[in-house]
Parts: structure tokens; C-alpha cells; sequence
């Protein structure tokens, strides 16, 4: 008899949700213990259900699946998991190199067994935590920089940051919870101190970042960012091209 596995799925269309658990559901040992469409869901579900294992959709509104990964992480609630996803390759080049598991939609029934076997063959294994941290690192989420204000220092997480704009010789950090936060370096060096290809130059006095970023108008030559509160910057026109190019 297989060994007992208890799965949380995570996908934002009720469709998939509900596929994957009659899959799941079907094979031997194994106990879907809930589903959430959204991943502030899925976060109180694991606290309170502590599933073996999580089948976790990568693109969905507002907060990706890796997104949920290091906020469990923080937490110190580090499961195990199983990505699903349409055709990704730089999520699924990550996922491969951090010898995490993933399926792409549709969902073949025999592959979904074969990863679960899979994840019964390596759940003893006791180097979770580096390959989260492996995971993170390459996908840029999570990493916190260290940036000076005027009366000390701030140690933000880059995923956290929505945009940054020029404040003469300051820069304005603006977060995702509505804080503001003038730092005191100029927009060139703070440039530089970002990590990753999340952030973009628009001008010479913003740069946004991309996982916030929602609608570009090319006629009024604003970009739109959804944070606390949605926000307009204006893009320089010579770097428009860049922006449609790089989306």
C-alpha cells in the first residue's frame, strides 16, 4: 500500500482546482485536504491543515505561487511541492535547477501519479530548506537589501518594493502596503543596488517594478502600478520601445 499523503492545490480557476482533485483524489493514499484559489487562502489553510504536500499554480492574481513559497518559508512552514503551469521556461528552468517537481496544464493523470511517487521516493530527504532557498534566490523573491536613510538604515525584501522615484538627491521608496520611505541615495544608485530583472528604468526619476506593473498607455506615455493603492508614472518616450520589448 502507498504511503498516506495529504495535499493542499492552489490554483486560482475553479476548473483546475477541481480536476486536480478528482485526479488526486483517485489514486491510492492519497487525501486532498483542501483547496484555495489565492494564495493569502492558501496560506491560513497550510497554518491549519499542515499538508504533506501542496500542488501550487504559479501564475495567479495579485500574488504568484513562489510568492506563497516565501512567505511559507519566512514562516518557517516549509512543505513540499509540486508546481503546475502552463509552458514557462524561466519558472521552469528555476524549478529544474532546484530539483523541485512540476507538471504543465493540462494535467496528464499519469504524470500527476508519477510526481507523487516521485515525492514519496525523496520525502525523507533533509535538504528542503537550502532548496527553497536555492528556488528563491533564483527568482529574485524574497532577497532584502540594505538601504540607507537619513537617520539610519532600511532592510527591505526587492519583492516588496513597487516603485522607486527621484526626490531630488533622495529617492522615494514606494512598498506594496502603502509605506513610504526616502533613502538617502539618488535614483542611479539605488538602481544599481537592485537585483534581478523585475525592475525597470521608465525615466530619468522612476523605476518600477515589473510584478506590479499593469497597464502601459503608449498614447499618454504613463505606465499604471497596482500596489496598496493604484498609482500613475510617466515614461520617458525613448524608453517605451524598451518597455513593450521587454513585456
Amino acid at each position: 500500500m502507498n504511503e498516506p499523503i495529504t495535499i493542499l492545490i492552489v490554483d486560482d480557476e475553479p476548473e483546475a482546482r477541481d480536476l486536480l482533485g478528482m485526479l488526486a483524489a483517485r489514486l491510492e493514499g492519497v487525501t486532498v485536504a483542501g483547496k484555495a484559489e489565492h494564495v493569502d487562502e492558501a496560506f491560513e489553510m497550510v497554518v491549519q491543515l499542515d499538508p504533506d504536500l501542496i500542488l501550487l499554480d504559479i501564475q495567479m492574481p495579485v500574488k504568484t505561487g513562489f510568492e506563497l513559497v516565501n512567505m511559507l518559508h519566512e514562516r518557517g512552514l516549509d512543505q513540499e511541492y509540486i508546481f503546475v503551469t502552463a509552458y514557462d521556461e524561466y519558472a521552469i528552468d528555476a524549478i529544474k535547477a532546484s530539483a523541485f517537481d512540476y507538471l504543465l496544464k493540462p494535467v496528464d493523470p499519469g504524470e500527476l501519479e508519477a510526481a507523487l511517487d516521485r515525492f514519496r521516493n525523496r520525502r525523507e530527504e533533509k535538504l528542503l530548506n537550502e532548496r527553497i532557498d536555492q528556488l528563491l534566490g533564483k527568482l529574485g523573491i524574497g532577497k532584502k537589501i540594505k538601504l540607507n536613510t537619513r537617520s539610519g538604515f532600511l532592510v527591505i525584501s526587492q519583492d516588496d518594493i513597487v516603485c522607486c522615484t527621484a526626490d531630488g538627491n533622495y529617492t522615494k521608496i514606494w512598498l506594496r502596503n502603502g509605506r513610504q520611505e526616502i533613502i538617502s541615495s539618488n535614483l542611479g544608485s539605488v538602481e544599481g543596488m537592485l537585483d534581478g530583472d523585475d525592475f525597470f528604468r521608465i525615466s530619468r526619476s522612476g523605476i518600477i517594478n515589473f510584478k506590479y506593473l499593469v497597464q502601459v498607455d503608449t498614447r499618454r506615455g504613463i505606465c499604471k502600478l497596482d500596489g496598496e493603492e493604484m498609482m500613475e508614472l510617466k515614461v520617458a518616450r525613448n524608453r517605451l520601445g524598451k518597455l513593450d520589448a521587454l513585456l
